[in-house]
């Protein structure tokens, strides 16, 4: 009788430690039928998780998963507002505005912080941000995060800029790079793409150390958050636990090994120049933060973009049932 107690015991400290927290020994009890899916966009935010379509991020080897690269985001937001995909990486307000039109999604985690930078022609003279107001700053679409980083912190300088939404992003970089435009604010990797196709041309500000001096305390702001699908997280919590910790290490890795990373994401669907995109890793800030860290960081931008167009994350500050 002691011997089959013994083993009885044995069995359950086993599987406890197969469910322990953080492991990658996750045993699901349900399988899904169809495979999971999870879209990314062609750029930094999507690039960050390709150790995901390179290695499955799932323990269960018979689990399959369909990750797919987005050209554009109004896309993606069409097809996240039909509830098509069971997890997502999206722009930090994006994911905000679905929640507040009742789209069922959930913020899981934080995958980037600020990748932004004005970067400008060494003929204009900027020795402060105060020297912008003589300029036309061009951004690539309205009411796109360049678009609400910048209006914020000249709103809080009391700055009045002069915008050009005229160029969509890749445009704006072309434009920049052949001096058809002097100034511009673009992401990682086009701010990469202008300074190494254009002559005379270097990064004025770096809008995350703009943001920092600007707003006392605020170190950087949030710029992209990984998403799950309310249904398949009630369904599976076992598999998000997991996409979780290989979405985490997939950011270190590629924070780690920009050469390598860059060598990848030609085999899985991303359209930009691996030279490219290795220099701009560098810069694009990769970030992983969940749970109760994750409301407290993206609340107090959330207040921010409400203040200054509420539409921009869908009429109001998300409640605490928008964080997973």
């Amino acid at each position: 009788m002691k011997k089959i107690t013994l083993i009885l015991l044995m069995g359950t400290v086993l599987l406890s430690a197969l469910y322990a927290e953080g492991s990658r020994e996750t045993i699901p009890s349900v399988r899904p039928a169809a495979p999971v899916k999870i879209a990314v966009l062609n750029g930094p935010s999507g690039i960050g998780l390709v150790q995901l379509m390179d290695q499955s991020p799932f323990s269960d080897s018979q689990i399959e998963t369909d990750i797919q690269v987005l050209g554009a985001p109004k896309v993606l937001l069409g097809q996240m507002l039909k509830e098509e995909w069971d997890a997502a990486v999206l722009p930090a307000n994006m994911a905000a505005v679905l929640f507040n039109k009742g789209v069922g999604y959930k913020a899981a985690a934080l995958t980037g912080m600020g990748n932004l930078y004005l970067v400008a022609s060494d003929d204009l003279e900027i020795d402060s941000v105060d020297d912008l107001k003589n300029e036309t700053i061009y951004i690539p679409g309205k009411n796109t995060t360049p678009d609400l980083v910048t209006q914020l912190i000249a709103g809080e300088k009391g700055l009045e800029l002069k915008y050009d939404y005229s160029f969509n992003p890749s445009d704006l970089a072309r434009a920049l790079a052949g001096g058809v435009v002097k100034a511009a604010v673009l992401p990682e990797p086009l701010a990469t793409i202008a300074l190494k196709s254009g002559e005379n041309l270097s990064i004025a500000f770096d809008m995350q150390t703009l943001w920092s001096d600007t707003f006392t305390g605020e170190s950087n702001y949030p710029m992209t958050v990984l998403v799950v699908k309310n249904s398949f997280a009630e369904s599976y919590p076992q598999l998000v636990d997991e996409l979780l910790w290989a979405s985490e290490q997939s950011l270190n890795w590629v924070k780690a090994n920009p050469a390598e990373a860059s060598a990848l994401i030609g085999d899985y669907g991303f359209s930009l120049p691996a030279p490219i995109v290795k220099n701009a890793i560098p810069r694009v800030n990769y970030s992983y933060v969940d749970g109760k860290d994750l409301e407290h960081l993206m609340t107090p931008y959330f207040e921010r973009l409400t203040g200054l167009n509420p539409g921009s994350v869908g009429g109001s500050v998300p409640s605490e049932d928008f964080y997973y």
